[in-house]
């Protein structure tokens, strides 16, 4: 009673019209205030129990103008830091994120990166194709002292990914298409 109240612009303890400056006679806010009173009318009305419908979500799509605010890093990073930086230009609610795979298996396809069994675990390594476009490797060491290799991208890499964003996105389709199928 008290949300709907203030989205009608009365005082719900005095039953007094509220200014017409105030703040809950903004637009926004007063439905915002319909929209709460509505929710938990109708949780009230199914004794707690509330059930909202949320969409769907769609497949990854990124449009040229969101890409266009994409970080590129001086520094070589991982895959998984240009994902990140990718996935934070999208709409999540409304799109699914794009996944380290999508841009590493379409780098296979590309011919950038080639897959290899080391110690019975299929990793992904540049081709010499990839190492001259700036996809490089670098030996690391876990916290439990394990070592391993870390691949990285430079700024031309990361620019080659981005440049080719719409391939990437056709490829993994297709992909997904062929799982389907199967």
């Amino acid at each position: 009673m008290y949300l709907e109240k203030l989205a009608k612009g009365i005082d719900p303890l005095t039953d007094k019209e509220i200014g017409e400056n105030d703040i809950v006679n903004n637009v926004r806010i007063s439905r915002c205030l319909f929209y709460a009173s509505d929710i938990l009318k109708q949780i009230v009305v199914g004794k707690g129990r509330f059930k909202i419908s949320v969409p769907a979500k769609g497949e990854f799509t990124i449009t040229r103008e969101q890409l266009a605010g994409f970080e590129f890093s001086q520094r070589p990073i991982n895959v998984s830091e240009i994902v990140k930086r990718i996935n934070l230009l999208i709409d999540s609610l409304s799109v699914k994120q794009l996944k380290t795979t999508g841009i590493t298996n379409w780098l296979v396809e590309a011919g950038m990166l080639t897959t290899n069994i080391i110690r019975d675990k299929i990793v992904k390594r540049p081709t010499a194709a990839g190492m001259n476009l700036g996809i490089t490797t670098e030996e690391r060491t876990s916290q439990y002292g394990v070592q391993y290799e870390s691949v990285f991208y430079d700024i031309a890499a990361q620019h080659f990914i981005i440049d080719n964003m719409d391939a990437i996105i056709a490829f993994n389709r297709k992909e997904r298409s062929i799982d389907v199928k199967e």
